[in-house]
């Protein structure tokens, strides 16, 4: 038995301006715009400036580069001074605290190495000749039978 089925959201897709029975994901439209020109290329359509995407009518592009979205992107670049900025600006504002996160903490720092020294922690020696690893077991096997504290 098949897994459930998931129904695609047809309301996310756009209709193709050369053909209304195709629908495209908004992902897929500049790649589909490409290869559907090719099919109609008797068709009167006109790219918008601002959006490759935006195919409209000879008549319609007049209006269309008037209410484009991304009309403002260039009006922004033009001019930068006589518009509100994109995002608002951060307001700068402190807090005050009495906590330091630069000193030095009251405990004393942790070293691994001299902490497995003092345990009864089993330790292995990485990328040691044979001999040397035969030598460390030894003085391991010693320090546990000299310490035995369990």
């Amino acid at each position: 038995m098949a897994g459930p089925r998931y129904s695609p959201n047809f309301e996310e897709y756009i209709v193709c301006p050369f053909d209304s029975a195709h629908r495209i994901m908004p992902v897929r439209l500049s790649y589909h715009l490409t290869r559907c020109a090719k099919n109609f290329q008797a068709s009167k359509m006109v790219r918008c400036p601002f959006n490759s995407c935006h195919l409209h009518s000879v008549g319609d592009m007049q209006t269309h580069v008037i209410d484009c979205p991304d009309r403002s992107a260039l009006e922004r670049y033009k001019l930068p001074d006589k518009l509100p900025p994109v995002e608002p600006q951060p307001c700068n504002f402190t807090v005050e605290c009495s906590e330091d996160w630069d000193s030095e903490p009251p405990a004393p720092t942790y070293n691994p190495s001299t902490y497995c020294e003092k345990a009864f922690i089993i330790r292995n020696p990485q990328g040691a000749p044979p001999a040397a690893r035969r030598e460390f077991r030894e003085s391991e096997k010693k320090r546990f039978q000299e310490n035995k504290e369990f």
